[in-house]
């Protein structure tokens, strides 16, 4: 009985392993598993070598213009290292150029597999897009027929690519040509048209109590004024001060290029066409709210090449009422409503200053989730120590006594700018934003706790590394070790008979958990892997030699069939488990020699080795002793003459 339940066993984690296997990518307890590579075998996540990836290299330039030393250089090193490692990115290589001739290196090479990639999160204001309109837009336009698209909770839509072209750089790391991306968004803005709904309040002419209504050739003129030649405006007719109006090539960013608050453009349409009377409505459709690239490239370049900068800032907005009878209030012919929804909004109407809250205040960040209104939201959770806690409450305390606002800038782009109704203690905040994915928060996470580089870089090389070197190694490691899989298992048949049969099948089965093994734990697997995994098939068709040898030499000396194997499982298991755990030491020795010297390839090697090598002890010893009891069980097959190897002749011997 404990025979079935052992074979049941056995079923469960092979189809278990094949069903991990059938699947290229999944998801368990929210962990994303699996590779959605089209280069990439059954899902498992490959290294640089048969992959492909990117490839960055950047310049170590210290801000106070002196020449970097060797300790920034290491600096600059450890932290790329860590911040790579962190964001679960596997054989990385980080490594120092440069420094040849004595000097200290001035350069630090970057690569990263499988990231050559990119995903995009883009959204259309009241999601005036469909899905089919994204995708023919890619298609027709530059004809990227490998696009994925889904759609968000929100609205908005995520897209994959394979892979993006890169930015050209010259020798001086000046930009010659655009990224794809950086293109793509260009094109939308312009193909994509902004729609915008307008209308006036009815005002009577002092003159003549007529009604006052703005003219279509004035709105027109206006927008002509602040460079929206291409508009299309129509009026419903003369009389009704209601316009819609059509362009494209709207910029809707809050902040120039030093990070200073300045009015976008949907805040300068607005206070032109104010000029032409109060408006009552102004509703801007269409235009591009959200475009964020992540994965491949994009992301790695968020990742390594800057420290994410979070400011806290108070944010004073403009009075509710103004403390002069003689001033007319609110301003510029706001009405209360529109005065409420702009005093905190538009830079024109506020002042920031600087909070208490120092960067060094920062203890922890991590990516988290957040589910108020029954809708689920990437942010990124901060963890303050008691300085930072007792700044955090005084900045949250000012602004709810004056109804103001605590600005969130990281890089220098405005996050969020919440209000609070009383100080908030205890250390702990959440920052969120419009274009927050996971793969943001992941990163922004990882660049706050990670520490700022002790030196500035600039990158004046970027490229995909070719992966059809590495897809020709691929192959032809396959086709080697399928084709010494099959003759090794023709000889094992052929020469042990029943125990080689036996080997063979469980050689299967060991191919089979260990693949899966690797999918699940995300090893990345290199040729100095797949090195390590022909290794391990070694020792495991090494362990099934032991096992069959020391069960002919039973059956020699008189057992019958069970007792045989019995006894020679128990003898070939001392002689197994002391050849594998000097491997598995080994391995480890490896592993630590490779994490001291960052050295991935020697890292990977005895990562696979080791798991390689754990898993043929166990399916050599558990497994072939499983199915070996149950073969023996059946009259058929239990002869001892199908259970000792060619030349072997039991009734003279006996």
């Amino acid at each position: 009985m404990f025979r079935y339940k052992s074979l049941i066993f056995i079923l469960i984690l092979v189809v278990f392993s094949i069903s991990i296997l059938s699947l290229k990518q999944f998801s368990i307890f929210g962990v994303q598993i699996g590779s959605d590579s089209r280069s990439s075998l059954l899902g498992l996540t490959l290294g640089l070598d048969l992959e492909g990836g990117t490839h960055l290299v950047y310049e170590v330039i210290p801000e106070d213009g002196r020449e970097p030393t060797q300790d920034d250089m290491e600096g600059v090193r450890r932290i790329i290292n860590q911040r790579v490692n962190e964001f679960g990115v596997s054989e990385a290589k980080v490594q120092l150029l440069g420094g040849t001739d004595g000097t200290v290196s001035d350069r630090v090479l970057v690569q990263i597999p499988g990231q050559s990639g990119a995903n995009i999160t883009l959204k259309f204001k009241s999601n005036t897009q469909t899905m089919d309109d994204v995708e023919s837009f890619f298609i027709d336009n530059f004809g990227r027929n490998d696009i994925t698209i889904s759609e968000n909770d929100d609205g908005s839509f995520r897209l994959g690519f394979d892979s993006v072209s890169s930015a050209t750089f010259d020798d001086g790391g000046n930009i010659l040509t655009k990224s794809e991306v950086d293109i793509w968004s260009d094109k939308i803005i312009e193909v994509f048209p902004v729609n915008i709904q307008l209308g006036y309040k009815v005002s009577l002419s002092e003159e003549s109590d007529q009604a006052v209504i703005p003219k279509l050739e004035d709105v027109s003129k206006i927008l002509q004024d602040i460079g929206k030649n291409d508009a299309q405006i129509s009026q419903i007719n003369e009389n009704d001060p209601y316009f819609t109006i059509s362009f494209s090539g709207l910029d809707i960013k809050t902040t120039d290029s030093s990070g200073n608050p300045i009015q976008n453009e949907p805040q300068i349409i607005f206070a032109n066409l104010s000029e032409l009377g109060e408006i009552e409505f102004f509703d801007i459709q269409g235009y591009l709210e959200q475009w964020t690239v992540g994965g491949g490239v994009q992301e790695a370049k968020n990742l390594i090449g800057k420290t994410a900068q979070l400011e806290f800032r108070y944010r004073e907005c403009g009075d509710l009422t103004s403390s002069d009878p003689s001033i007319m209030w609110p301003p510029d012919g706001l009405s209360e409503e529109q005065w409420i929804n702009e005093r905190c909004v538009n830079p024109k109407y506020f002042v920031e200053s600087d909070t208490e809250i120092m960067a060094s205040d920062l203890e922890n960040a991590f990516p988290d989730v957040s589910t108020q209104s029954g809708i689920s939201r990437p942010i990124v959770s901060l963890v303050f120590n008691d300085d930072g806690a007792d700044a955090f409450y005084q900045a949250t305390d000012r602004i709810s006594r004056h109804d103001d606002r605590l600005a969130i800038y990281l890089d220098d782009e405005e996050l969020v700018a919440p209000s609070a109704t009383t100080g908030i203690s205890g250390g702990r905040a959440i920052i969120e934003g419009a274009s927050f994915t996971n793969e943001r928060v992941r990163t922004i996470a990882i660049q706050l706790r990670s520490g700022a580089l002790p030196v500035g870089l600039e990158l004046i090389q970027e490229r995909n590394v070719d992966a059809s070197l590495g897809k020709d190694s691929l192959e032809k490691s396959l086709l080697a070790g399928i084709i010494g899989l099959v003759l090794l298992m023709i000889f094992l048949i052929i020469y042990f008979k029943i125990p080689g049969v036996v080997a063979s099948l469980t050689l299967i089965i060991y191919t089979i958990l260990l693949l899966a093994t690797f999918k699940l734990l995300s090893v990345t697997l290199t040729l100095s892997g797949a090195a390590a995994v022909i290794l391990s098939l070694g020792f495991a068709v090494d362990a099934n030699v032991l096992i069959a040898e020391r069960t002919k030499e039973e059956i020699r000396s008189g057992k019958n069939i069970l007792p045989a194997i019995t006894s020679g499982f128990d003898r070939a298991w001392p002689s197994i488990r002391d050849g594998n755990f000097s491997t598995i030491i080994v391995a480890i020795v490896l592993y630590w020699f490779g994490d001291r010297f960052s050295t991935t390839v020697m890292q990977g090697f005895a990562l696979t080795l080791t798991i390689g090598v754990l898993l043929s002890m166990f399916t050599a010893f558990f497994t072939s002793r499983v199915i070996l009891r149950l073969l023996a069980n059946i009259s058929s097959i239990s002869k001892g003459s199908l259970f000792t190897p060619v030349g072997i002749n039991l009734e003279k011997d006996s």
